[in-house]
């Protein structure tokens, strides 16, 4: 049998099917919604498919626009998709007007990334390294970054942030190095205030007055009673953020 004879018996290959990337799109809409839901998220979506979004997000204290973008194969060693979408003939990158957030699906690992707008715009071209380890990673931090979509109030981070809403200090400064820890009232005080009008970074020299005690060399302690001006006593409130210190009104 001649070579001619066998390539007319082979049957032509059907060319691979191409997935519809709709579907698919559509299917990552119905993903995003299910874990968006789980979390507690209130979504929304928009009446039509005149909106550059396709969901509003509500967590309780905003509403986020969310753009959902979704890929499944690998160019150049990495998922790849673009923060862009289609006007007329060409193609413009989303921008804060758009929309706020972009979340793209990892379809393959079903993995998240939930990223501002304000990253993607400079550079709309988004790559994603789930499945290794690359040198310029500039996405990563946004797997599974649900938490950008919650409100300040619900933020953890672990933290335990004190704010002081109340100081007082007891610390002035004895004349001799070998005062105890009170003074006298024959001691004086040079307390130096600056001038009217000047300011720290000025050049204008600060005014002395001589009050009651001699200017500090050596620490000491003196009772609350002895302060120029009442001091109220304070509590301590433990809050969602942290101890927080504010004056006592019962205890006046």
């Amino acid at each position: 049998m001649s070579t001619d004879d066998s390539n007319r018996k082979r049957k032509p290959r059907k060319p691979a099917q191409r997935k519809n990337t709709k579907v698919t799109g559509e299917r990552s809409e119905a993903a995003f919604l299910h874990k968006a839901a789980n979390l507690g998220f209130g979504v929304a979506k928009p009446w039509g498919d005149s909106r550059r979004y396709d969901f509003i997000v509500d967590n309780g204290f905003c509403l986020h626009r969310v753009q959902v973008k979704c890929t499944e194969s690998i160019r150049m060693r990495a998922y790849e998709t673009r923060a862009t979408y289609t006007t007329g003939n060409t193609r413009a990158v989303y921008t804060k007007r758009d929309i706020d957030f972009i979340a793209a699906h990892v379809v393959p690992l079903d993995i998240w990334y939930i990223i501002p707008v304000e990253i993607c715009t400079p550079a709309p071209m988004l790559r994603f390294y789930p499945h290794r380890k690359a040198k310029k990673m500039r996405l990563e931090s946004y797997r599974e970054a649900w938490h950008h979509l919650q409100s300040p109030e619900d933020r953890d981070d672990g933290k335990d942030n004190i704010e002081i809403q109340a100081v007082a200090d007891e610390t002035i400064y004895a004349d001799s190095p070998s005062s105890s820890d009170t003074l006298s009232s024959s001691d004086t005080l040079s307390v130096v205030i600056p001038s009217e009008g000047a300011g720290p970074r000025s050049g204008s020299a600060p005014q002395s007055r001589d009050l009651m005690f001699s200017l500090a060399r050596k620490p000491i302690r003196l009772p609350k009673t002895a302060a120029p001006w009442p001091i109220p006593p304070l509590r301590i409130l433990v809050t969602r953020k942290g101890k927080q210190i504010f004056p006592d009104p019962a205890l006046r």
